[in-house]
């Protein structure tokens, strides 16, 4: 009978050495990027080069508030470029969508204006709005004229809702309130028959 820790030894041996080392390797395939990425890149730069100073580079979306440059992005098409004409979208790439976002934050760019509106509430409006709701909200997005923010705030937490904590306390309410329901109390059958 050989011992479980042997299997693992000999196991491990094999694996460390030299002749498997090659068959261990991630072997990926060669990935080539669509035709348009690099054009499509120069084209941001330039675009970020015309617009002067945007301040210091970093990758922090936060930084920046400027209505008229989310306006010329929006001219661009350059927000809400994943969405459907019929919004005002591009109907392009979610991969060119990332190559315009990368080169923006790279840059510095002062994205924060429409950036919620962009990556959070658009694509809500979208896969749960009325048809009417996105006729209304979708194409001033799209333009860089409408812009929005979402509240996410709970005490030593922030946006972080993965950290919210809460507390029940129990409060007296008076017996005439319209908006308590009397507590009704709820047997289920089997309780019953015993």
């Amino acid at each position: 009978m050989v011992r479980t820790g042997a299997i693992r030894d000999i196991f491990c041996h094999y694996f460390l050495s030299q002749e498997w080392g090659a068959l261990l390797m991630l072997q990926f395939d060669r990935v080539s990027l669509p035709d348009n990425t690099d054009e499509l890149r120069r084209e941001v730069r330039s675009f970020i080069r015309e617009c002067g100073d945007l301040g210091r580079p970093n990758s922090d979306f936060t930084t920046g508030h400027n209505a008229e440059f989310s306006r010329k992005l929006g001219a661009k098409g350059w927000i809400g470029m994943t969405w459907p004409k019929a919004y005002g979208g591009a109907e392009r790439s979610f991969f060119e969508r990332y190559v315009v976002t990368e080169e923006l934050l790279a840059a510095g760019a002062p994205v924060s204006a429409h950036w919620i509106a962009d990556r959070q509430s658009g694509p809500l409006l979208l896969a749960f709005g009325s048809a009417a709701q996105r006729h209304k909200y979708l194409p001033d997005m799209v333009k860089g004229e409408s812009f929005f923010s979402i509240g996410m705030s709970e005490p030593n937490t922030g946006s972080d809702l993965a950290s919210v904590q809460t507390t029940a306390v129990p409060v007296a309410v008076p017996p005439a309130s319209p908006f308590v329901q009397p507590r009704r109390r709820h047997r289920s059958r089997r309780c019953r028959e015993h």
